[in-house]
C-alpha cells in the first residue's frame, strides 16, 4: 500500500489496501523473546522502495528477562540518531530497563544506518514513517504483554532519543498524542525547514535530499513538509483538542547549528502557547560540567542526560512520576488527523498499531462566487449555509480557490527566525521611527518602517497595525509620512494616535528590489509572496514587547487595499481590516477585463491558466469579504474610483452582509462611499481611525 500519497486512489481502494495490510500483518508479529534479544517486525510500505518492509528492534527487560516484568513495569523507546542504528547515540536501554523498571526498546526504524540515511539517493524520511515504525514497536511490546496475561503498567509509556532520534521521539508523540506519559528530546530536529530539506547554503549542514520539482520522485509537497513540523501551531492545537497530556522534555544546546537552536525555541514557545506540558532545558556554556554536559553545541542522547533531566518523571514512584491518564491511541482504535493545505494526514489505529495515510481534499469549484449561502460537500453536491460550521467549510474552499490562482501558501515550516535588524532610527514628536529589515524566509530580507508611540497604554502594550502601501515607487515611505500623497500617510497618523505600525515594502517597490522569476521562482504569484511577507510581518508585530497581540489590524490603499484583504483571509490574527480603493468583483473590474491582475507582481495564472476569463477564475471578492467575518471590515470605496467600480463594491457588500448576519456581527461591516476619485480623503480616514479605535483599541 502506498501510504504517503493517496491522491491517485479513491477511498475505497485505500480501505481495501488497509484491510489487506491489517490481515497480513495480524499473523506476522513475532512473540516477545524470553530474554534480552532482537526481533523483526512488519512495517508500513515506503513509497520510495515499494514492497514488504521489516525493521529490527532490540528488547531489554528489567533483570534481562521477560520474567522480570511486573505490574509496575512500563515500556520505553530509546531511539538512535540520524545515521545510527540499534542503540547508538541514545540512552543505554539496559540502564533504563533496570533503573526505571521498563521494557526498553531500541528501534532500527526506516533508514537506520549510514548507508540508508546519509549515502542513499532517496530523501531522508525525517520522522514520519520512522515514528510509525517506533510506535509499532511500542504497540507490539504492549500487545504481546497483554496477550501473555503479563501484568505491566500500561500508563507508563515513554520515549527518548538524541539528534535524529529526538526528532523521531517528537514525531511519535505527535502521531500518537494520547499515548505517552513523558517523552525526552535531546537536540532533535524540530522541523523539516527549507534549509535542511533542499540543502540550502549557509545553514545547517544536514541534507535531507528532497526536491522542489513536482516532477521529481523526491518532491517535497507542502503537505509532507507541514506534517514534519513538530511545532506547527495548528497541529499543536489539534493535539491539545484531542487531549494530549504527555510531559515533553526538550534538552537542546544553545549553540547547536546542526539542529538549529532557534527551531527549538520556536517549537517550545508554540507548545506553550498551545497549552501543552513542555519543559525546556537549554544548555549554555555556563551549564557545562565536563561529565553530563560537555558542549553547548550539538550532542547526541546519553543516559546521563536523560536521567539528569527527566528521571523524576520516568521513575515508577515519587511525587513527580508521570503516568498517562486515559486510554492510549492504541486502545482507542480511532484516528488522529492533521489538516494541511492540500488535505489531511490520517493516523489510523483501527488495527491497534498505527497506519498512516494522506487524504487529499477534493477540488471544489463554485460556478457562482457571489452566492455565499451554499457550500459543497466532497461529492460536489451543494447544501445551504445555515451555521458557522457550514461557513467554515466554505472558507476552506475560498482559501483553496485563492491558492489555485495565486499558488500555494507556504506552510508554517518555512518560517525562520526573523533576525530583525535596526538600520536607523529617529524620534518624532509622538513616536519613534525605526528603519528595520527582517527575514521572511531563507535568502530574503524585507525593508520596513516600524513606528512605536512614545506614550503607551497602562501595562505598556498598544494595538498594532500592519500598514501596506499603494503602487508607488517610494513604497513604504508614503504610509510612513515620508513623501507621496498626504492623504495616504495613514501609518504616520495611526502612530500619532497610539498604534504601533509596521510598514513593509511590497516586493519590487521602495528599497526592496525583487526578481519574481528568479528570487520568487518557488512562488506562482507576486500576490502570494506578498501575503507570506505580510504573515511574517504580523509575526514581528506579535513578538514586540510594546504590542498587545490580541489587538492587531491591517490597513492599505489600492495595492495595499487588496493586499490587506488577501493577507487577512489567511491570517486570522488580524482582527480589523481597512481597505481603501482596494477591490471590486472581477466582472466589475473594467467590465471583466482582468488582464490588469496578471503581471508578475500579481497573479500570472489568471492569464496563463484561466485565459483572462473572469468566468473561469477560482475565487472572487464576494467570498473574500465573507471570509473576514466576524472580524471588522471597513472599506473606503469612492464613487468616482476609476479602478474599482462602486457598483461592484456595493454588490459584494450586500452578499457579505449575509455572512456577517450569520455571525451576529452586522455592525462590524462598514462601507463609506465619498464623492471622490481613487483616494483616501481626510474625512474617511478619520472615520476609519475612529472605527479602529472602537473595534480593536
Amino acid at each position: 500500500m502506498k501510504s504517503l500519497r493517496l491522491s491517485t486512489v479513491n477511498l475505497g481502494t485505500w480501505l481495501l489496501a488497509f484491510l489487506l495490510q491489517t490481515t497480513v500483518f495480524a499473523a506476522d508479529w513475532p512473540p516477545l523473546p524470553a530474554k534480552d534479544s532482537p526481533a523483526e517486525l512488519p512495517a508500513q510500505e515506503w513509497s520510495q522502495r515499494p514492497g514488504a518492509r521489516r525493521f529490527r528492534v532490540q528488547v531489554h527487560y528489567p533483570d534481562g528477562a521477560l520474567d522480570g516484568v511486573n505490574a509496575q513495569t512500563g515500556i520505553m523507546l530509546t531511539l538512535h540518531n540520524w545515521g545510527g542504528s540499534d542503540c547508538v547515540g541514545t540512552a543505554d536501554p539496559r540502564v533504563l530497563a533496570q533503573r526505571l523498571n521498563v521494557v526498553a526498546v531500541c528501534v532500527n526504524y526506516l533508514q537506520s544506518g549510514k548507508a540508508d540515511s546519509v549515502d542513499a539517493p532517496e530523501p531522508y524520511d525525517f520522522g514520519y514513517l520512522q515514528a510509525l515504525d517506533a510506535l509499532r514497536a511500542l504497540w507490539w511490546v504492549r500487545e504481546q504483554l497483554t496477550t501473555l496475561g503479563k501484568p505491566f503498567a500500561d500508563d507508563r509509556l515513554f520515549c527518548c532519543g538524541g539528534s535524529g532520534g529526538g526528532n523521531v521521539t517528537l514525531m511519535a508523540n505527535k502521531l500518537a498524542p494520547r499515548t505517552f506519559a513523558c517523552v525526552v528530546d535531546m537536540c532533535g530536529m524540530k522541523k523539516l525547514s527549507d534549509d535542511i530539506a533542499f540543502n540550502l547554503p549557509g545553514g545547517s549542514s544536514l541534507n535531507a535530499r528532497w526536491s522542489r520539482d513536482p516532477r521529481s520522485r523526491n518532491f517535497l509537497s507542502p503537505d509532507e513538509q507541514a506534517l514534519r513540523f513538530v511545532g506547527h501551531p495548528a497541529h499543536l492545537a489539534a493535539m491539545k483538542q484531542l487531549g494530549a497530556t504527555s510531559k515533553v522534555v526538550v534538552i537542546h544546546g544553545t549553540e547547536d547549528a546542526l539542529c538549529p537552536f532557534a527551531d527549538a525555541v520556536e517549537m517550545v514557545d508554540a507548545m506553550k502557547r498551545a497549552g501543552l506540558d513542555v519543559e525546556a532545558k537549554f544548555i549554555s556554556k555556563a551549564d557545562l560540567d565536563g561529565k553530563v554536559h560537555k558542549t553547548a553545541g550539538h550532542f547526541f542522547g546519553t543516559t546521563d542526560i536523560v536521567l539528569g533531566a527527566a528521571e523524576k518523571y520516568l521513575r515508577p514512584d515519587g511525587a513527580d512520576a508521570r503516568r498517562r491518564t486515559g486510554p492510549s491511541d492504541f486502545a482507542r482504535r480511532d484516528a488522529v488527523r492533521y489538516r494541511t493545505q492540500g488535505g489531511e494526514f490520517v493516523i489510523s489505529y483501527a488495527a491497534g498499531f498505527p497506519v498512516g495515510s494522506f487524504e487529499p481534499s477534493p477540488p471544489t469549484a463554485y460556478a457562482d462566487h457571489s452566492n455565499l449561502l451554499v457550500v459543497k460537500d466532497a461529492s460536489g453536491a451543494e447544501r445551504p449555509v445555515k451555521t458557522k460550521a457550514d461557513w467554515a467549510e466554505r472558507v476552506a474552499h475560498i482559501r483553496a480557490g485563492m491558492q489555485q490562482a495565486m499558488g500555494p501558501l507556504p506552510e508554517a515550516a518555512r518560517r525562520v527566525p526573523l533576525e530583525v535588524e535596526v538600520v536607523a532610527e529617529e524620534r518624532t514628536e509622538k513616536y519613534l521611527r525605526r528603519k528595520v529589515r527582517f527575514t521572511p524566509e531563507p535568502g530574503d530580507r524585507v525593508p520596513a518602517w516600524l513606528l512605536i508611540p512614545h506614550a503607551l497604554p497602562a501595562g505598556g502594550k498598544a494595538p498594532a497595525m500592519l500598514c501596506l502601501h499603494q503602487t508607488t515607487g517610494i513604497g513604504k515611505n508614503e504610509p510612513a509620512g515620508l513623501g507621496g500623497l498626504k492623504s495616504l500617510h495613514y501609518a504616520h497618523e495611526l502612530a500619532e494616535r497610539g498604534y504601533v505600525c509596521l510598514v513593509p515594502d511590497y516586493p519590487s517597490f521602495g528599497e526592496y528590489p525583487y526578481d519574481f522569476k528568479k528570487q520568487g521562482a518557488h512562488y506562482a504569484s507576486g500576490s502570494m509572496k506578498a501575503i507570506w511577507n505580510n504573515l511574517r510581518a504580523v509575526d514581528l508585530l506579535e513578538a514586540l514587547p510594546q504590542v498587545d497581540a490580541r489587538r492587531l489590524g491591517v490597513i492599505g490603499h489600492s495595492l495595499g487595499g487588496h493586499n490587506s484583504l488577501f493577507t487577512a483571509v489567511f491570517d486570522e490574527r488580524l482582527k480589523a481590516v481597512v481597505s481603501s480603493c482596494g477591490f471590486t468583483p472581477f466582472h466589475d473590474y473594467y467590465g471583466g477585463k482582468v488582464a490588469g491582475w496578471t503581471s508578475d507582481r500579481y497573479m500570472p495564472r489568471i492569464r496563463d491558466v484561466y485565459g483572462n476569463n473572469a468566468d473561469r477564475l477560482p475565487f472572487d471578492f464576494y467570498e473574500i469579504l465573507g471570509a473576514l467575518a466576524p472580524r471588522g471590515f471597513f472599506s473606503n470605496s469612492p464613487v468616482r474610483d476609476s479602478n474599482f467600480d462602486i457598483a461592484g463594491v456595493r454588490k459584494a457588500f450586500a452578499k457579505a452582509a449575509d455572512i456577517y448576519a450569520l455571525h451576529d456581527a452586522p455592525s462590524r461591516l462598514k462601507l463609506v462611499t465619498p464623492d471622490a476619485p481613487h483616494d483616501f480623503p481626510e474625512a474617511e480616514r478619520q472615520a476609519a481611525y475612529a472605527w479602529l479605535d472602537e473595534v480593536i483599541k
